[in-house]
């Protein structure tokens, strides 16, 4: 489900927030996703930056969100 980007930069529905929350908890809840906190921000951060900017379809987000953090936030 894609929701149209109807509020300011920065502005978060609570359906769209549920969404990256959503990938979020799902990515970072994956044995080699890093326990470092400030990683983890980041990871968030890299989240909430792609939704933002149009990776709004929830499958699409998970996608790609867990191909960047294996990428820059697996454990090695």
């Amino acid at each position: 489900m894609d929701f149209p980007r109807e509020t300011s930069k920065g502005v978060f529905r609570p359906e769209e927030f549920a969404v990256v929350k959503h990938v979020f908890d799902a990515v970072t809840g994956e044995a080699w996703f890093t326990h470092s906190e400030k990683r983890r921000e980041q990871f968030a951060t890299y989240l909430l930056d792609a939704y933002q900017n149009g990776l709004t379809d929830p499958f699409e987000l998970k996608t790609l969100g867990r191909a960047a953090a294996r990428e820059r936030f697996a454990v090695h």
